[in-house]
């Protein structure tokens, strides 16, 4: 998995590389803490003000269950509202800014991962911001948290 995470994190670089830089409309920091805070406010029109229209979004949670894409507003939304529902909250660390991307580790909590005993889950993620919004992201569940995940799915 790290390897996978290695590789990723090196295309997104020659992405970085190869793409114009612009001045960024908002800090992606500043621009990471807004949408943690509006997520775990449970605010979705604030959340989804962080996003373009067309943003898209994907999580990968290794070989322990299937991969999850969301594209469009729609999308990103309905998932939102789900995440809220389950009284998911996140703390995200900023690692790196590279022009328009941005490197996180972030640490969630659900009701579900609570009660599976799993919480928090810890994945590192990567924001493409574009106009001072998230064009999407990508989210790798990380190698620790996948074997915490593997081993709840597999006493149930």
């Amino acid at each position: 998995m790290k390897k996978v995470i290695f590789i990723f994190l090196i295309v997104m670089l020659a992405f970085v590389l190869s793409s114009s830089q612009y001045a960024q409309e908002k800090d992606p920091a500043e621009l990471l803490k807004t949408f943690a805070d509006s997520l775990n406010a449970g605010n979705i029109n604030a959340t989804m003000a962080q996003f373009n229209d067309d943003a898209t979004v994907k999580l990968y949670f290794g070989n322990i269950l299937p991969s999850e894409s969301y594209v469009g507003s729609d999308k990103i939304r309905s998932w939102m509202e789900e995440l809220v529902a389950f009284n998911f909250k996140i703390e995200i660390e900023v690692l790196q800014v590279l022009g328009d991307i941005a490197v996180t580790r972030s640490k969630s909590w659900s009701d579900q991962t609570i009660q599976l005993g799993i919480a928090p889950l810890e994945m590192i993620e990567v924001y493409l911001i574009e106009d001072g919004k998230f064009q999407g992201f990508v989210s790798i569940v990380i190698d620790e948290s996948l074997a915490k995940l593997k081993d709840a799915l597999a006493s149930k």
